[in-house]
């Protein structure tokens, strides 16, 4: 009997590469790579809509938002973007806000993406978790569009009292008008800027909030042991129920692709990365070896921290058991080891 062929989309992250090029291959499994038409948004909007692949990179905050309401997916724990989201809030200092004082968002207006996906979710749990300030004292600029976006497609409203209006122009421009006050994720790298306006990274009236965001992640890593998911691995639930191996396969397979790429990177860091193999101690002394884990176990905490804030946030009605959200082998696998 020949392979199970299965269309896959996502990011061409290092930890994936060897499965994309073929060098690592899942038992009894034939990948049908197809790489990333549409960018993040546009995957996410079209699994989510219209359930295009069998494998797909997805939004850990939007599944979970899809899967309470019957979404046909399972999500393996292969956790690809993670992400201290909260230390990439930008300020504009004409609003009064003060670099490295928090408790200044208060009364302040706040852009995201799209609400309703992982990163606004993460920025919005920890400012209430670590620093007081509950989603309602802060007012919610969505920069993507009504309709093209998680929150959008989903219906997601926040509950009462949270207040969220849509963006009319993009970040940049906003800041320049001084209609938002910070923003989450803008400018910190080059994929991050909105071409459609005004770049104003190098602008210093618009600095970030934390005046060292490595060293407040890892504060919060070291106080909660949490390296925050953003973006996980969802598996088509038709193929699981018929072919129930194919989750074990493809977790085995992750992993040394990821391995592979671990062991490469501290052979030969990037050139362009001058002080990288230093860069590569720093990360290992504080995140660990594999700051990347997969699995249930290993990430119990952050798991269960992306299911309280989803309920707090009003995105899900309640916590959803393990079993309804990953793969019956994956859990079992993990028992048996």
């Amino acid at each position: 009997m020949g392979d199970l062929v299965l269309s896959w989309s996502g990011q061409p992250y290092d930890r994936v590469m060897p499965l994309i090029t073929g060098e690592v291959k899942p038992a009894g499994i034939t990948l049908d790579y197809q790489g990333l038409p549409g960018g993040i948004p546009g995957l996410f909007y079209e699994q989510l809509k219209f359930e295009r692949y069998d494998l797909s990179e997805m939004s850990f905050s939007s599944f979970l938002v899809e899967r309470s309401k019957g979404y046909p997916y399972r999500l393996l724990p292969v956790f690809h973007n993670r992400n201290f989201s909260y230390t990439q809030i930008a300020i504009r200092k004409a609003s009064g806000i003060r670099q490295d004082h928090v408790d200044d968002l208060k009364g302040r207006s706040l852009a995201v993406g799209d609400y309703q996906q992982t990163g606004a979710l993460w920025v919005r749990g920890v400012l209430q978790h670590e620093f007081g300030i509950h989603p309602r004292e802060i007012e919610w600029v969505q920069t993507r569009g009504q309709t093209f976006s998680h929150t959008g497609l989903s219906g997601s409203k926040p509950p009462e009292g949270v207040k969220l209006r849509y963006a009319n122009a993009s970040t940049g421009d906003l800041f320049l008008r001084g209609e938002i006050d910070s923003s989450w994720g803008y400018g910190v790298s080059e994929s991050s800027v909105d071409r459609r306006g005004a770049d104003v990274r190098d602008n210093p009236e618009f600095p970030l909030l934390f005046t060292d965001p490595k060293a407040e992640a890892i504060r919060y890593f070291k106080k909660t042991g949490i390296y925050p998911p953003h973006h996980t691995t969802a598996v088509r639930g038709s193929i699981l129920e018929q072919h129930p191996w194919v989750a074990g396969s493809l977790m085995d397979a992750f992993e040394k692709a990821k391995q592979i790429a671990i062991t490469r990177l501290k052979n030969l860091p990037p050139t362009l990365m001058v002080f990288g193999g230093l860069y590569l101690q720093e990360v290992e002394e504080h995140l660990g070896k594999d700051p990347f884990v997969y699995g249930v176990k290993a990430n119990a905490a952050a798991i269960d921290m992306v299911q309280t804030i989803s309920v707090e946030q009003g995105l899900t009605p309640k916590k959803q058991a393990l079993n309804e959200i990953f793969p019956e082998e994956v859990l079992i696998a993990e028992e048996r080891l």
